[in-house]
């Protein structure tokens, strides 16, 4: 019996791991799928990625230790900021290219409508410059044989970053591999049955092609010791067919400087017109949030407090506690502002401005949420509140635009350094290993980038996988958790200590209110530690 209990176990063991390793196979799979759904249709992404690492939780976690109307601001705060910060922008700027296409083209280009295009600045100048040399100047109308030269063109000096080399693409890909991405793009430039479901199933068979060749496909240049292309390879063959397709057009053919030109305007005009629709939308969400918030409950205030519903008695300020508290908010969007700038690591340009498709660019986002967060400092109505408006949104702001994408490369680090055949890292610094230890984390934390799910091997999307959800659990852990608690654990230390200040001065003055005695020993864990604060600390303390 002794010995087949053993054996028993001993079965069951492997049964378990392997059930165990096929769970966790299965997991892998299930996410990797549902990550790259979110890489296909970006908007879903952010939208779902934002939801559950910040919106829910912090909304939850309101609901359970604050209450209900601290819990309906936040779920406001949160969703209204994904809209306004996310989702809302490039509608308003399609909506500005609608209007100022005719007034910008006009003339000789009167029947050109560039409204649905997403071509940069830097792409249509490169699309341009390149037709001009794919023309046959003898021919009066854009060829099919034209048109395929400029794409072949497109490719011919073209690289892109495959772990830690460049790959030229017209080279990698081919004779025959070139000659079939520029038929088809060919083809679908003179499809004239405006089907946008052939058009879109064309591109993302050229772009498989491409990346499944090259290994590469997001950080492009024309010059590998020159500026970065400003286009990774999707966006790169959208505009690319949705330009050549205005060059087909006679008007456009014989004014091809003149079309450059406008169409580059109506980039510039329709981005800064649209910037500042969306700007001041952004900045005025938390204050309609907040009139939301008081209408409701007919209350004056931050719904911070466990009592908000009880009346919020905490004490107003008088004149100079509201010219320091100003004060306190100047230094707080100034802190704000320079983490922003220091994030971007470069100055800012024109093009920084530029949409090129229908979600705002990183640097873009970064403007829209600078804006928002500082908008919801100076909305900020007490101390407490601007405390915690500020530590959440300079937290959310680092772990969104750097800190979580530090916590993918870590994990794609380790991935590479235990298991030596997985690629998921593109480096374009120049540091070795034998380079000092500053340079080589400068070089991480700059020039080294995760791949996309398209560039990595099929065999090292599931690895790929985990790095996503890396990021993702990090921000989960530390945006929608961590922060949220300390966020309350202080402010509940700060009214305890204002409730003991107030049960001294009562008592100095010969006053004794017995509900500020129970409150007093109820907080007096709370209140015994003492917190102090100046103009610039009480952003954070």
């Amino acid at each position: 019996m002794k010995t087949q209990s053993i054996q028993t176990g001993s079965i069951n063991s492997k049964y378990n791991k392997a059930n165990n390793q096929s769970f966790k196979g299965s997991f892998l799979d299930l996410a990797t799928k549902g990550l790259q759904m979110c890489d296909k249709y970006p908007m879903v992404g952010v939208a779902l990625t934002d939801s559950v690492a910040t919106d829910v939780p912090r909304t939850v976690f309101d609901l359970v230790k604050t209450g209900v109307p601290a819990a309906m601001e936040t779920a406001r705060r949160e969703f209204s900021g994904l809209f306004a910060n996310c989702l809302m922008p490039s509608f308003i700027v399609l909506g500005m290219a609608k209007l100022l296409n005719k007034n910008t083209l006009g003339g000789e280009f009167k029947g050109i409508n560039l409204s649905n295009s997403w071509a940069n600045g830097e792409s249509i100048d490169k699309f341009v410059q390149t037709f001009k040399n794919s023309m046959d100047v003898t021919s009066k109308t854009t060829t099919e044989d034209e048109i395929k030269t400029f794409f072949k063109n497109i490719f011919t000096g073209l690289n892109g970053r495959d772990g830690d080399r460049w790959v030229e693409f017209s080279s990698t890909l081919g004779k025959e591999k070139l000659d079939e991405v520029s038929s088809l793009l060919t083809k679908a430039v003179f499809d004239n049955s405006d089907d946008k479901k052939a058009l879109k199933n064309t591109l993302a068979q050229v772009s498989t092609l491409i990346t499944d060749t090259t290994h590469a496909g997001e950080i492009l240049t024309y010059d590998i010791d020159g500026k970065r292309f400003g286009s990774n390879i999707s966006e790169l063959l959208r505009d690319s067919v949705d330009i050549a397709k205005k060059f087909t057009q006679d008007s456009v053919r014989h004014n091809l400087d003149s079309f450059g030109q406008k169409a580059v305007k109506l980039v510039n005009r329709k981005s800064i017109l649209g910037l500042a629709v969306i700007l001041p939308i952004a900045m005025s969400v938390q204050s309609i949030n907040r009139a939301i918030t008081r209408h409701k409950y007919k209350q004056k205030g931050a719904p911070i407090y466990k009592d908000f519903e009880k009346g919020n008695t905490h004490k107003e300020m008088n004149a100079k506690e509201k010219a320091d508290f100003f004060s306190q908010k100047l230094a707080c969007a100034a802190s704000m502002v320079s983490i922003a700038l220091l994030s971007m690591m470069k100055k800012p340009s024109l093009q920084m401005f530029q949409f090129k498709g229908m979600f705002p660019t990183v640097d873009q986002c970064r403007w829209i949420a600078t804006s928002t967060f500082v908008s919801r400092m100076f909305a900020s109505e007490d101390p407490n509140e601007l405390r915690e408006s500020t530590v959440r949104d300079m937290a959310s702001f680092s772990g969104l635009y750097f800190l979580g994408d530090y916590a993918a490369k870590a994990a794609a680090t380790i991935i590479e350094k235990t298991k030596p055949d997985v690629k998921l890292l593109n480096r374009t610094g120049k540091s070795t290993k034998q380079s000092p230890l500053l340079n080589r984390v400068g070089d991480w934390i700059k020039n080294t980038y995760v791949k996309s799910f398209d560039e990595v091997l099929p065999k090292d999307k599931n690895m790929r996988s985990v790095c996503q959800l890396a990021s993702l659990g990090f921000s989960i852990i530390s945006l929608g958790v961590l922060l949220p608690a300390y966020n309350r654990r202080v402010t509940e230390k700060k009214v305890a200590l204002a409730k003991q200040k107030e049960m001294e001065q009562a008592k100095s003055a010969g006053k004794s209110d017995p509900r500020l005695i129970i409150e007093l020993r109820t907080n007096k864990a709370l209140a015994k530690d003492g917190v102090y604060s100046t103009v610039a600390q009480g952003c954070f303390e």
